[in-house]
């Protein structure tokens, strides 16, 4: 057999946010939000809200100038409550920033903020080719009606 399917492997990864402090912009596409889902830390059961997204990284100058991302990273789920917060807003649309650590009542946590405007035109230069390859490939594609 010379074609081969995908096959399914149990579900999505998690985003780590502290991995990603030192990228300079997180292109973050949310598809969906579970509202408040089971979650068992350290034996203590609680819900929490977590959102599936696709998120494209560019953690160098060279692959801002360059326009390609140096990982994208598809249907990961996003569970860090005040990432969830910004996120819920703009599902079906592209959201930039930058993961930071803030300090909370409980300690600290991962907040996204926002890139500078050169570093917006570099991650919207990037979004905007690759939206206009898509449509360009969905138009030549052959129909099968």
């Amino acid at each position: 057999m010379s074609f081969q399917f995908a096959k399914p492997t149990g579900g999505s990864s998690f985003f780590k946010p502290g991995d990603h402090m030192n990228d300079l912009a997180l292109l973050v596409e949310a598809k969906s939000i579970a509202k408040n889902r089971p979650h068992t830390y350290q034996g203590r059961t609680s819900t929490r809200d977590e959102v599936m997204a696709d998120i494209t990284v560019f953690g160098t100058l060279e692959s801002l100038e360059k326009g390609q991302p140096t990982a994208v990273l598809k249907n990961v789920k996003v569970a860090h409550a005040m990432l969830c917060s910004d996120l819920e807003d703009s599902i079906g649309q592209p959201f930039l920033g930058v993961v930071r650590k803030t300090p909370t009542a409980g300690g600290s946590g991962y907040v996204f903020r926002p890139v500078d405007p050169t570093t917006e035109g570099q991650v919207a230069g990037y979004y905007q080719q690759r939206e206009a390859a898509i449509t360009a490939a969905v138009a030549d594609a052959p129909s099968f009606d």
